[in-house]
């Protein structure tokens, strides 16, 4: 199990202070948005994907049946992707990260990379 310091998980832990080395080290790394569809209808991360949570299913078919792809699971505060990581590690996933941080804060560290590049 992989020990973050706010939700402990069987998945990767990111924060902002890692979140840019990691998509800029893995640049085919699907986003996936795991928020409500209102929500993210209202404001998403440019290229994210939404899998509402109710859909776990469907999410879990999408990662499974690509098990070379990489993939960033983000909901509101973590803690739900840290769940759904650990859920699907153990249903023999690989290479799924989770952003242990709001939903705010991921995209206020993509926003303040933009303004730097």
């Amino acid at each position: 199990m992989n020990y973050s310091p706010i939700h402990p998980s069987s998945a990767e832990p990111v924060c902002s202070a890692n979140v840019i080395a990691l998509l800029e080290n893995t640049p085919d790394i699907q986003i996936i948005d795991i928020r409500e569809s209102n929500d993210y209808a209202v404001d998403h991360i440019d290229n994210a994907r939404n899998f509402p949570m109710q859909d776990f299913a469907s999410l879990s078919q999408e990662i499974l049946a690509h098990p070379q792809a990489a993939y960033l699971l983000h909901c509101y505060s973590g803690y739900t992707v840290s769940v759904y990581g650990s859920y699907l590690v153990e249903m023999g996933a690989k290479n799924v990260y989770y952003f242990d941080e709001s939903f705010y804060e991921l995209k206020q560290a993509l926003q303040n990379h933009h303004k730097q590049e």
